[in-house]
């Protein structure tokens, strides 16, 4: 196995030296993490699907600790309304929407998200499967934030 702890991303390759790492994918367990909104993106769907294609699509990478290794997972949320309930739900893992009670401008909540917790369930995929047929895995559920307590130590908890 290598040894990587001289290793920097930026560290340019020797054309005559050999190359060895694969990927830059990292798997995670199947598991519930909490992990940190880095940033997102708002694009279009180019999926092949004709219900989605060409729509509005929220992507949003969530920083998370995963056995000590520092990992960044992306979702991705059509903005569309059959999607909505994983909107409601996201925004009710980040605390910017109380539960039964609408989020009133979805433009400034996704503009305010990076920096936010987020608690939610990393899944395997029953549909999807890679080339080697093992599943693909992606985020299944968010956590809803509970409100603080009075006199919590934070603004919310899990």
């Amino acid at each position: 196995m290598a040894d990587y702890s001289n290793y920097s991303e930026y560290e340019e390759l020797d054309l005559n030296g050999s190359i060895e790492q694969e990927s830059q994918f990292v798997d995670i367990p199947v598991g519930e993490y909490e992990g940190i909104i880095d940033h997102y993106e708002l694009g279009t769907c180019d999926w092949d699907n004709e219900n989605y294609n060409g729509k509005k699509m929220l992507t949003v990478y969530i920083n998370v600790d995963a056995d000590g290794q520092e990992v960044q997972l992306r979702d991705n949320i059509v903005l569309v309304k059959n999607m909505e309930w994983k909107l409601s739900q996201f925004f009710l893992g980040t605390g910017q929407k109380k539960k039964g009670e609408p989020l009133q401008n979805l433009g400034r909540a996704i503009q305010e998200m990076p920096g936010l917790r987020v608690k939610f369930s990393y899944v395997e995929d029953k549909k999807r499967k890679r080339q080697d047929g093992t599943p693909y895995k992606n985020i299944g559920k968010y956590h809803e934030k509970k409100p603080a307590a009075t006199g919590a130590g934070w603004n919310g908890g899990f």
